[in-house]
Formats: structure tokens, C-alpha cells, sequence
């Protein structure tokens, strides 16, 4: 199956959205840290929705034919459709509170709504390619796959945030107060809580990624265009070795030891957490293209 590009980036981007979103309500109205981020998370997570679903349109040649597609309320690209919209209405709802200064349990409610229509968007975006007639896909591995490639994108995107409004902080302040430093501990420990959530959805990545592997080398109807000997050794094994696992494994988990951060005078924070975003993105972008290369079909054994 060729590469289909708009699908691509429309899964990557939803993924970057729901992860940051989701990662954002965890810390922010449950945890109670870093509230300062909430506002650029969401508008984070909003445009990426917002440029996720632009590029689904563009798969279906005329973006009018989405209509029809929405007329099938059990079809992937309904629910899609209707949890993506939900999402943004969260969103905008949520955004709306925090501008008004809402009660805290009323931020609260409203972002967990949200968040629950994130991680459901996600499951929903891998579930729709379980297909029986591609056995690559025919698995539940691929939406657990999509569900850690949003927490990874999603918690380097606060990382981000996180370091930028820390040195946003610094560079705006010449006075620094007992308060402003207890911000700035409490920052440093939600940073550091972050890369070990990093650490921990990375090492579940690898684990799918292996369970995946095994997936392909025993699902029925074997052919050549997706074994594991294409993939591990073949045409596809630089977007697996130098996308998935260097770019989405190693790289980022690299960033994220405590040796890189004895190097903080060599690599600045900010620099880390924007290396990190990227080299994940990139490596999100891999794997989708490596999943449509050995989507092949099993319409010649029949």
C-alpha cells in the first residue's frame, strides 16, 4: 500500500493535540502545578486539532464527500468526526472558563470532559485501522501504539511549554522573591515529573513496538511486502531503525537521562525539549508511513 500522506498527518497532529491536551488536565487541574501553561496548552492542542482535520479532508479527493461519510454513524471517520468536534467544544468551553476566571472545580470539570473525548479520540483514530483483510493492522496493538505515540509527543510539547515559560519568567523578572522562587522549584519538579512520565511512555512504546514486530511475524496470510525480515533488514529498515528507534526511542530517551542533564551548560533546557518534540514528530511521521508500506491486503490469496 503506497503512503497516504494526508492520513498521516492527520493521526500525527490529533495525536499531538489529544496528547497535550490530556497531559496538560493531568497536571495542571489535578495535580494543581504549572497552571500557567494552561492557556497556551489548549491553543496548542486546539490548532492541532484544527490542522489534523484539514488534512483528512484532503484523503478524500473532494473534501465535500465528508458528508456523505457522516451519514454512516458507525463508521471510523463519524466518530472520528464527531469526537474531534467535542474536543474542540471542551476546548473552547474550557478556554472560555479560564478567561472568566471560573471556580476551580468548575476548570476542572470542563477539562476533564475533555480529556476523556482526547484519550477516546486517540483510541478511535488507531481502532479505525483494525482491519481483518490487512493482517498488519488486524491488531489492538496499533491503537495502544497511537495512544503512546500521543502521550510522548504530548509530554515533550509541556516539556516545552514548561521550560519556556520558566525562562519567560526569568528573563522578565530582575527582582526575585521568596514566592517567585517556590515558583520556580515547583516548575523544576513538574519538569522533572514530565521527562519521567517521558521515560516511562517511551519504555511502552518499545514494548508495543517489539509486541508489534512479533504481531507481523505470526499473522496469517504471510507475504513478503510485510514480514519482519522487510522491515528489520529490508527497503523499510531505515524508517524503523532511524525513525522509530533512533529518532523515537533512543534520541528522546537520551535527552531525557540525567546525563543530559549534567550537560545543562552544553544543551540548554529549552533546546533539549525542542530536540526532543521534533525527533519525536519525526519519528510519529515514520512509523504511520511504515504501517501504510505493509498495509498490504490479502485479496490475492482469494
Amino acid at each position: 500500500m503506497s503512503i497516504q500522506w494526508p492520513l498521516v498527518f492527520f493521526t500525527l497532529f490529533i495525536g499531538l493535540g489529544c496528547g497535550t491536551f490530556t497531559g496538560s488536565v493531568i497536571i495542571t487541574e489535578w495535580l494543581g502545578k504549572a497552571k500557567q501553561i494552561r492557556t497556551m496548552s489548549s491553543i496548542i492542542a486546539i490548532a492541532a486539532l484544527g490542522i489534523g482535520g484539514m488534512a483528512s479532508t484532503l484523503h478524500l479527493g473532494h473534501p465535500e464527500r465528508i458528508f456523505g461519510a457522516l451519514g454512516n454513524p458507525t463508521s471510523g471517520i463519524f466518530m472520528e468526526s464527531a469526537l474531534s468536534f467535542l474536543l474542540g467544544l471542551a476546548i473552547v468551553v474550557y478556554l472560555l472558563a479560564l478567561r472568566r476566571n471560573a471556580s476551580a472545580y468548575t476548570c476542572k470539570a470542563i477539562a476533564t470532559v475533555g480529556a476523556i473525548f482526547a484519550i477516546a479520540l486517540v483510541v478511535v483514530n488507531g481502532d479505525a485501522y483494525v482491519m481483518p483483510s490487512i493482517p498488519a493492522w488486524n491488531t489492538w496493538i496499533l491503537p495502544a501504539l497511537y495512544a503512546a505515540s500521543a502521550a510522548v509527543m504530548g509530554c515533550f510539547c509541556l516539556s516545552l511549554l514548561l521550560v519556556y515559560t520558566e525562562n519567560y519568567d526569568k528573563t522578565a523578572i530582575t527582582t526575585v522573591t521568596a514566592t517567585e522562587t517556590a515558583a520556580t522549584t515547583e516548575t523544576a519538579a513538574t519538569t522533572i515529573m514530565i521527562n519521567r512520565a517521558i521515560l516511562a511512555a517511551l519504555a511502552i512504546q518499545a514494548v508495543l513496538i517489539i509486541a508489534y514486530l512479533v504481531h507481523i511475524a505470526v499473522a496469517p496470510y504471510p507475504d513478503v511486502t510485510r514480514s519482519v525480515t522487510r522491515v528489520l533488514a529490508g527497503n523499510l529498515a531505515q524508517l524503523f531503525w532511524g525513525g522509530m528507534v533512533l529518532l523515537g526511542l533512543l534520541v528522546p530517551a537520551a535527552l531525557m537521562t540525567k546525563l543530559c542533564t549534567k550537560k545543562a551548560g552544553i544543551i540548554p533546557p529549552l533546546t533539549t525539549a525542542t530536540l526532543g518534540l521534533v525527533s519525536v514528530l519525526i519519528a510519529g511521521v515514520a512509523f504511520r508511513a511504515l504501517m501504510f508500506l505493509i498495509g498490504s491486503s490479502v485479496r490475492q490469496f482469494f
